[in-house]
């Protein structure tokens, strides 16, 4: 039986104005629309707003995006580096200090259940539970801060001592509980992950990736699978776990190694609706999945990053390290139809996108008011984009965009006139510019209005 109850209470009534409850009705975020971008469950967010409203609920995931970073002593920039697992982990801690201070006592049972699929994400990632509580405890802190800054702000001064004493009791209850609940999920999540030979296989799996020594031999009588050949990569994951998730994920791997020419191939479940795959070649090298002759076919709700193709061990480990990176990047650049996050179509935003503040510093400096994030500017954009991809070639660029050439003229002219000069003057800056800001969006444009929009912001959505 579980050690910490599942909460059945009612939505809590209104309480006095110097209470925590009524202090959560002065939250609000930066930026509404993200309530529609949650890395947790939908409906526990439903559920956190009927609990404390959309604005506390909104903040309290707004400043989550903040976190993830920094229990892992690593810069916001970093935003290629940040595990998926961890931003949803403390979108879900973020989400119970929310509910702890509305008055809910023990873990709902939306919560348990995110909580639960947020660890087996992160033991695939071959984490500990003393990083995971170290997670927690950073996090209670942070929002700590954060609150006390706000009473400082927003609180008459005589009645901040005693909010700031009701915040601190809440939290630190409220820390011994998630605490408590984290600690014997991970356990359990922990037996049933490594039991049998899955677990096996992932830990030797885990081991190469880290770069410790390895006997090929022994290896392939393990595995059966050559980590002498030349490999290809590939990570797969389903926005909704199913039943049938490891079974789709699997299908859909063999038959994509398949078509870059692999004729071994090694699959390890990596979690929940999640799969690390290789293919493998004796002779040469196999394809590149973005360069596949092929289109790349998927089913509706699985998403696919490749890595590029490598020899021996040292290619096994770079090829999956390449197709983790465009996993991460690719979640937060534009959204193609394909639903592939390649690393060689990535690798560009990848190196010149490593500073997400100064990629956008840069981006809207070099392009002025055409960096606006909107349609006519976004369609200025691509037309002279697509010019520059053609060599200033009017006519293909009509025809690649489906436009008569006269708009392509115009839309060049008026292009030049915000800018302030010619498209000819530094045009690899320009060039490299409206590349970037076509992979990542809203991420580097500039924002309409006040509001910084941080679902937009690189830092924000991790990944």
């Amino acid at each position: 039986m579980s050690a910490y109850p599942i909460s059945q209470a009612a939505i809590p009534a209104q309480r006095q104005i110097t209470s925590t409850y009524s202090l959560l009705h002065l939250l609000r975020p930066t930026d509404d629309s993200v309530l529609h971008l949650p890395a947790t469950n939908a409906q526990l967010v439903e559920e956190v707003v009927v609990r404390v409203g959309s604005g506390a609920t909104g903040w309290a995931i707004e400043n989550s995006r903040l976190l993830p970073a920094e229990p892992a002593g690593e810069s916001f920039a970093r935003f290629d580096r940040r595990p998926y697992g961890e931003t949803r982990l403390i979108e879900a801690i973020a989400l119970w200090v929310v509910l702890r201070l509305s008055g809910v006592r023990a873990i709902t049972g939306l919560l348990s259940a995110e909580l639960t699929n947020a660890i087996r994400e992160r033991i695939a990632d071959n984490t500990t539970v003393d990083l995971l509580l170290r997670c927690v405890r950073a996090t209670h802190a942070r929002f700590t801060h954060e609150l006390f800054e706000f009473c400082e702000a927003q609180i008459p001064a005589q009645d901040q001592p005693a909010m700031m004493r009701s915040i601190s009791a809440d939290l630190f209850e409220g820390m011994e509980t998630l605490s408590a609940a984290v600690t014997e999920k991970f356990a359990a999540e922990r037996n049933r992950w490594f039991a049998g030979s899955v677990g096996e296989r992932f830990e030797l799996v885990s081991a190469i990736l880290k770069g410790k020594p390895v006997d090929t031999r022994k290896a392939l009588g393990r595995l059966q699978y050559d980590l002498t050949l030349h490999h290809v990569a590939l990570v797969l994951w389903q926005d909704e776990v199913t039943p049938d998730s490891r079974r789709e994920l699997e299908t859909t791997a063999l038959r994509l190694l398949d078509q870059v020419g692999c004729s071994s191939m090694l699959l390890l479940p990596a979690g929940p609706g999640r799969l690390w795959a290789w293919g493998g070649r004796a002779t040469d090298h196999p394809g590149e999945l973005g360069r596949s002759d092929k289109p790349v076919d998927l089913p509706a709700h699985i998403h696919v990053a490749s890595g590029l193709p490598g020899d021996g061990v040292a290619g096994f480990q770079r090829s999956h390290e390449q197709a983790v990176t465009a996993e991460r990047v690719g979640r937060i650049t534009e959204p193609g139809p394909s639903r592939l996050c390649d690393y060689g179509n990535l690798e560009l935003v990848i190196l010149l996108g490593n500073d997400a503040e100064a990629t956008a510093d840069f981006v809207r400096r070099e392009l002025g008011p055409l960096a606006a994030d909107n349609r006519t500017m976004a369609a200025l954009r691509e037309t002279v984009r697509c010019l520059l991809d053609n060599e200033r070639g009017v006519a293909v660029t009509a025809k690649h965009l489906h436009i008569a050439k006269n708009t392509v003229v115009y839309r060049v002219k008026k292009a030049e006139q915000l800018l302030g000069r010619s498209l000819r003057e530094d045009h690899l800056r320009l060039h490299l510019a409206l590349y970037l800001a076509g992979r990542l969006g809203s991420s580097v444009l500039a924002k309409q209005g006040p509001a910084t929009g941080l679902e937009n912001s690189i830092r924000a959505v991790s990944s």
